[in-house]
């Protein structure tokens, strides 16, 4: 059986906790990866209101054999001619998640998640385009993978290839599994 590292295992129990506490309040919870781009503005746009978790980075902690993980979750909620559609709901869903994660001892976490600030992400470019965002930031003492028998990384299964021609072109593919490997 293929071990999920500690930081895709929290990832997993984030957007999970997210999800069932708002049951038909929020339209879509989803991971939110790589940089800021026009692709990620359109993914935004795609469907509001949303939450959107996206793991930042790490840093030192005083325990041992761990990191210090800083995590975001991105509200989005629409916008008409520059204003919020229905404010009152994203500063509940701000709050709300606030209230639901702060000091929340997840599964594969070796301390209780920190709240640590929230930010009004609004921009000229992101009003005109019909979005609005909140930032929440969590730090939390995540565990490094468990040293064990098995030291390596099973092969991946899906890989990235970019052509460069005319026109450039890429592409993901997934590569078939063996069931008998996990």
């Amino acid at each position: 059986m293929k071990q999920l590292s500690p930081t895709a295992a929290l990832e997993k129990e984030l957007i999970d906790c997210v999800k069932s506490h708002f049951t038909g309040e929020i339209k879509t919870v989803e991971a939110l990866g790589g940089a800021w781009t026009d692709e990620t503005m359109r993914t935004l746009l795609k469907i509001a209101p949303a939450v959107y978790v996206a793991f930042i980075g790490n840093s030192p902690t005083d325990l041992r054999y761990c990191v210090k993980q800083t995590w975001a979750l991105f509200i989005s909620v629409n916008v008409l001619n520059g204003i919020r559609v229905e404010p009152e709901k994203a500063f509940l869903i701000h709050d709300y998640l606030i209230k639901l994660l702060n000091n929340r001892r997840f599964n594969c976490a070796a301390r209780a998640m920190q709240f640590s600030q929230s930010a009004n992400l609004f921009s000229d470019l992101s009003a005109k385009r019909g979005l609005f965002v909140y930032g929440l930031y969590f730090t939390v003492d995540m565990p490094l993978p468990a040293d064990n028998e098995q030291r390596t990384i099973d092969d991946f299964i899906t890989y990235y290839h970019k052509f460069i021609s005319n026109p450039n072109w890429e592409s993901l593919n997934k590569l078939p599994q063996d069931d008998n490997n996990e």
